[in-house]
């Protein structure tokens, strides 16, 4: 059944499950991003460990290559890893409202589908 048949109810309340499920789709990429970056950093940070105080160390910034020391550059990591932390759990909280969000719509919809008689194929 194409969704213009569709009683204006369940037109609605499949384009609000649409868009939480789309929603749901980009935070969670967003949140595979950010998890992808901390395990980036916690390599970086173990190797950096392990090298002697005086390595010469080299960060990009935009395309020029800055010479920084050990030590700033391992201050710079733990606080983005404690910022990307942050939204990590941010956005596992976000995905988990969004879960419910969208559970409770496709019960919605199986209630509303069953009030008017549409069988889903």
């Amino acid at each position: 059944m194409s969704q213009q048949r569709l009683p204006p109810e369940v037109q609605q309340t499949l384009t609000q499950y649409q868009t939480l499920r789309d929603n749901y789709a980009k935070l969670d990429a967003e949140l595979k991003l950010v998890e992808a970056e901390l395990a980036d950093i916690d390599h970086v940070l173990d190797t950096l460990k392990t090298m002697e105080q005086e390595t010469d160390i080299y960060k990009m910034v935009g395309h020029v290559l800055v010479k920084k020391s050990r030590d700033e550059i391992i201050k710079e990591l733990e606080e983005r890893k404690e910022i990307l932390g942050i939204k990590k759990d941010k956005y596992k909280k976000q995905l988990e409202i969004l879960e419910k969000q969208i559970s409770d719509l496709e019960k919605r919809l199986r209630e509303l589908l069953a009030k008017y008689g549409i069988t889903v194929a």
